[in-house]
């Protein structure tokens, strides 16, 4: 069994929808508007989804009840988890909107692909929220609990693994019902669920109605298409800074001469040019002192090249604003890539301090911060900084424990 507790998902605004959705279902299992009985069945018997007599009301209400306290508990965690962000950057009437939409067509693909049983829950309408936020945010880290030997263990996976195990199983869950296995699950309402919140997070990211992130499901895969077409171009012979593929003669006609000029640099084409490109501008950024502008294009550059790293004063300079500009996510990736190409830096115990702060105060990885407060220690030899590395270890430390 895995439960997910919580993202590193670093919220910009308090997600009052979200909250207020977590309230209504529990207050309505409290008040007895549940499955647990058949009293309570009796009572809400006209809110549940009645597939063989559906009414309009019945997609909403149907989306507030549960059948029983476990039922209840699993749905609020992940609406939690998950919700909560998925609220912070669609706004609170695009949420509101985007969830009540989840649960209607999640009662709609069920009752479409296999629904003949009376259905309640609000597993599809959260479906909807993980599925978005496997496109928005598949590069954040979700902390679960696993149970082993009865003992329960915390570990991290990235977003991207996690509801993409979820979202596979749901699909193969409901191709079962499909071929006429008996459950009592209505996989077909959360496989509707996942696949709406996918489309309609990925057809707002297309259409720049949200706003792009250098971590967004549709970047990753671009970036992947881009260096996966760079790589088969330069096997099959394309040298990007030469004239083209070997051999080539330009039309049979042997070299050609020119009359000798003055050109700028030409970048080569494709991705290679692209990431020419913009480091370019990155140091014309420099030059200008424009930290700003060169920390939007290192995110830029994450996108057509997701190993890059700049040079030493630059990565660092680029982590530092970013870190400046709340960025946290991003300022920890620069800060760490920093310290990977750059493992002989004199001030590693500075960095090191900086992630654990970005780690433990702002993105609650307890686990890396406190790795990284110890590595602060151990390289740290300024007293103010080690005591505030110190107070930092035994707060982290604290809220492990809590």
């Amino acid at each position: 069994m895995i439960i997910p507790i919580r993202t590193d998902y670093r919220l910009s605004r308090t997600p009052w929808v979200n909250y207020g959705l977590l309230a209504v279902n529990v207050l309505l299992f409290l008040l007895q508007f549940n499955g647990t009985s058949a009293a309570n069945l009796v009572r809400v018997g006209n809110w549940l989804l009645q597939p063989s007599r559906p009414e309009i009301h019945q997609f909403f209400t149907s989306v507030f009840l549960h059948g029983s306290l476990l039922h209840l508990i699993g749905n609020m965690v992940f609406l939690w988890v998950f919700g909560n962000a998925i609220n912070d950057r669609f706004g609170h009437i695009g949420y509101l909107a985007f969830y009540l939409a989840g649960g209607v067509l999640a009662g709609v693909g069920y009752i479409i692909m296999s629904g003949d049983a009376p259905v309640l829950g609000a597993s599809g309408a959260i479906a909807a929220v993980t599925g978005a936020y496997l496109v928005l945010f598949p590069r954040t880290r979700v902390t679960c609990l696993v149970l082993l030997l009865y003992v329960l263990v915390p570990f991290e996976i990235p977003a991207l693994f996690f509801l993409l195990f979820q979202i596979l199983f749901e699909i193969y869950m409901s191709a079962q019902v499909l071929g006429g296995a008996q459950v009592t699950v209505a996989h077909w309402a959360h496989s509707s669920g996942y696949f709406y919140g996918i489309a309609v997070a990925a057809i707002l990211l297309a259409t720049r109605l949200l706003p792009r992130d250098p971590f967004d499901l549709l970047s990753l895969l671009h970036a992947t298409h881009r260096r996966h077409r760079y790589r088969r171009m330069v096997s099959g012979g394309y040298d990007p800074f030469g004239a083209g593929l070997p051999g080539q003669n330009h039309g049979g006609h042997g070299p050609r001469h020119v009359e000798s000029r003055t050109v700028g640099s030409a970048p080569a084409a494709g991705a290679a040019g692209r990431e020419f490109e913009l480091r370019r501008d990155i140091a014309e950024a420099f030059s200008r002192n424009d930290l700003t502008a060169a920390a939007d294009l290192y995110l830029r550059l994450l996108q057509v090249a997701d190993d890059a790293v700049l040079s030493r004063r630059q990565q660092l300079d680029v982590a530092n604003q970013l870190m400046a500009s709340e960025l946290y996510p991003q300022a920890a990736d620069a800060y760490e890539r920093f310290l990977k190409h750059y493992p002989d830096y004199e001030h590693r115990g500075d960095i090191h301090l900086l992630l654990g702060m970005l780690h433990g105060r702002y993105l609650e990885q307890y686990d890396r911060a406190e790795a990284d407060l110890q590595q602060a220690l151990e390289h740290l030899h300024d007293a103010r900084k080690i005591e505030m590395a110190r107070n930092d270890l035994d707060a982290v430390r604290r809220r492990r424990r809590a």
